[in-house]
Formats: C-alpha cells, structure tokens, sequence
C-alpha cells in the first residue's frame, strides 16, 4: 500500500526534502549552535553549508531579534510549548538583512536530544545573490544518534514547500500536509493519482523533457508550471526532485522526492516587470508629440528592413515629407499650434500608410520618413501622393506658406533592390534628392528620385 511506509522510507522522505528544498532552512540547537543547514539556506545569507554546521547561530541573527529567540529556547528547555512562529532577520555576508520565520519544532524530540528552532528565509530570490562553492553530494543515510527522522519531520509539518514522493509515471504515492494549504486538497485527496493530471495543459510539454533527463541523471531539472488547486484555479509551482532508490529493485522500484513551491507572487511580479519593460521599450521609440515612431526605432527598424529585402532581392521605398513653410507657420501661430499642426500631420499620414508593415517615423522637426517594405516607386510614389493630398484636405490655415492659404507637404520618394555593396544611407540620400527637387519645383507635391 502507498501510505505504509518504514521508518526508514519516511527519514529518507524527510531528508530528502530537506537537502532538495530551494527555501533556505536550518535548526537552531537549544545550546546555541547550527544543529542542520541545509544548501539553500547557506547560499542565501553567502556562507558555504559546511562553514556554518556546528556554528553558533547568534552573530547570524539581527541584534534586535536575539532576546527573543534566546527567550523562545528557554521556554522550551522548561518544557513550556510555543505555537506561534514569529518573523526575524538573519545577517548576511554582505552585511544586509534577510526575512525570516522561526517555528518550535511540532514533533516530540527524542530523550536526551536538544530541542530545536526551525527557521525558514522568506526572500527566497536572494539565493541568485550569492556565489558560494555547490554542496557535494549528500546520500540519503542520516547519521546515527541525531534523531533524523523527528527533526526532518519537523521540516515537512512546518515547511511552506509540498513534500511528495512519486513513482516514475508520475503517480503520488506520498504528500505533506502542506498541500491543504497551497492547493486545498488533503493529502488522502491526492495519493495514488498522476501528478500529470493537475497540470495546466499549456506547461504538460515542459515534463517530458524533465522526465526524460531524470532517467539519465539523479537529479530533476528545476521546472516551474501551473498546478490546479481544489477550487479549479491554478497557482505557480517551481519544482526539484531527485531520483531514489534501486532501478534493478522490482518489489519497491525507483522514485523521485520532490520539494515543490509556491511561486505565484514571483511570477506575477515577473509579469508586471514584462509589461512594465515592453511600456518602456514603446515610449523610448515613440515621438512623445505625434505618437508616430521616434527616429532611434527608425534607425533600428530601416536596418532590419534594408537586411530583408537585401535577403530576399525586393525593392525598398523612403519617403520623406516635409511641412511646407513651417517655421512661417510658427512664427504666424506660435509653437502651440505648430505642434497641434504636427499631430494633423501625423494622422494624416497614417491615413495614407495603412498596410501593417509601413512605419512612419518622426525624422526631425517637421520632417518625417515613411518606409515602405516590398514596394517599388510606383507604388510608393502612389503612397506619397496621396499623403500630400491627405495633408492638404486637413484645410489647417497656413497666412505664411508662400504656395497655398493652408497647410501643404513636399514629398521625396526612393526606391533601391539593397544589395551588399550598396549603404542603406543611399537610400535615404536619394529621398532626401528627390525631396530638394519637390521644393525646388514648388512645394506640395512628390517627387521620385532618377538618375538623370
């Protein structure tokens, strides 16, 4: 049966878990020393594991939180229970303090055993912020004469990560009580059914691969996924596991022990970070008066347009547009209308370049550029014109243009085939050519670049 287990199995469960654990956990011995650290604890406060086994754990801890966890020990040598676990700081290497909880131990210690604090770091992320030497690897036995089995029992009734056990196709065979908690489910809910089926569909790809390298190393990949709880939501888990037991054993077979937590608050976070960047990264490539690109993601987007079409042999299209007389236009209206008049602008050309993959930047002032991909210079100078006449149908007075009582454009189009030999700033010469000649010819109008 699934839920018999020896004394032996459970210890093995239990250490297991502790030394698998990405929570930092530790005991605290009632005669002042590190009685068990396990490899995440030291890594999150910046010590190596065995530089603080057998250590006096008091310059470790916050100076204001020593009384009490000195207070908390003597209680319990007088054999007063403590129920509360209460919150206090660890000091790390570099000097900064670390959030953690304190917790009297729940299962009973053997005779003549010092009676210990479990203490558990609450900033988990702080583990990445240390470089200290990797554990070596620890075998499952636990040394004789340290009551193993009511110690790391502690760690699986008080520790906030799920402790299961599972066959290789993923069945529960056994699970902490910590699972009421995280997903709502008692542990009798859960063993004897397949890990598998609580998973979110999207993350059931990512454990084919984790199985399939477990079966050739003893250690799971660290994963993170979706599990559905009781109440049909799901909540983010980061899981690592090790392998256990004989492969050529057929009564009892190998199993994997897991320490599983809850990541959803860190998820969410990285979430908010994601959306938080992308808002960044689209400001820093918007032109903050018309909402048309900036010239840096011009600059960026033209280069990877050029490389396209240079890729593929298909021509290339620039055009640069330029407010007719715009500087008159400030000096008539003043800059707040010269800004009002910018943003008609923009629109206008957005009327006029609506294909998904044109891109109309802000190249400077009153100038702008419309890159125009897989288009030749007939249909670019079509996209032109009706830019222009766009432009004019927004009948903004003009009293200061010399070529019409409103606001007008004067257009420069170019079109290249990109080849390697050829700079992509050509391309924008010849726009920048064919846009001198609209003006010279009398403004309001396109022009295409030719050779003659």
């Amino acid at each position: 049966m699934v839920d018999q287990w020896t004394d032996t199995e459970q210890t093995q469960l239990y250490f297991s878990a502790f030394r698998l654990s990405a929570n930092g956990m530790a005991f605290f011995s009632e005669e002042g020393l590190f009685l068990r650290v396990n490899p995440a604890f030291g890594k999150q406060i910046g010590y190596p594991e065995e530089a603080l086994n057998g250590m006096p754990w008091e310059p470790f801890i916050h100076p204001d939180d020593r009384k009490q966890i000195r207070s908390i020990m003597e209680d319990l040598a007088n054999g007063t229970p403590v129920f509360q676990p209460f919150e206090a700081r660890l000091i790390r290497r570099d000097d900064t303090p670390v959030r953690c909880t304190v917790t009297a131990p729940v299962a009973p210690r053997p005779s003549g055993l010092p009676a210990p604090l479990f203490v558990q770091i609450l900033e988990s992320d702080a583990r990445s912020q240390f470089a200290t030497p990797a554990p070596e690897r620890e075998t499952t036995r636990e040394p004789v004469g340290t009551g193993g089995d009511s110690l790391y029992r502690t760690l699986v009734e008080q520790c906030t990560d799920v402790v299961s056990m599972h066959d290789l196709s993923g069945r529960i065979l056994h699970i902490s009580p910590s699972c009421r908690e995280l997903l709502g489910y008692e542990p009798e809910d859960l063993i004897g059914t397949s890990a598998f089926d609580l998973l979110h569909p999207e993350d059931l790809i990512k454990i084919p691969g984790a199985i399939s390298t477990i079966e050739t190393a003893p250690e799971l990949p660290l994963i993170s996924y979706r599990i559905r709880t009781k109440n049909g939501g799901y909540v983010w888990f980061e899981t690592s596991g090790r392998i256990t037991g004989d492969e050529h054993d057929l009564e009892n077979g190998q199993t994997v022990i897991c320490t599983s937590r809850d990541i959803s608050s860190r998820k969410q976070t990285e979430q908010q970070l994601k959306k938080t960047n992308e808002l960044l990264q689209k400001i820093s490539s918007i032109d903050a008066l018309t909402g048309l690109a900036n010239r840096r993601f011009f600059d960026e987007r033209f280069a990877k347009e050029w490389r396209h079409a240079m890729r593929f042999s298909t021509p290339l299209s620039v055009i640069l547009l330029d407010i007719d007389y715009f500087k008159r236009y400030n000096d008539t209206y003043g800059h707040h209308d010269g800004d009002a008049c910018l943003k008609y602008a923009a629109e206008a050309m957005r009327h006029a370049a609506k294909r998904p993959g044109d891109m109309i930047a802000r190249y400077g002032g009153e100038e702008f550029v419309i890159v125009l991909p897989v288009t030749d210079s007939r249909g670019a100078l079509h996209v032109a014109e009706r830019m222009r006449s766009e432009v004019e149908r927004l009948r903004v007075p003009h009293r200061g243009s010399a070529v019409s009582s409103f606001v007008t454009a004067s257009l420069g189009v170019a079109t290249m085939i990109p080849v390697r030999d050829v700079s992509p700033r050509e391309l924008i010469i010849r726009a920048d050519k064919a846009l001198y000649r609209a003006k010279q010819e009398g403004r309001n109008r396109a022009v295409a670049y030719n050779d003659e």
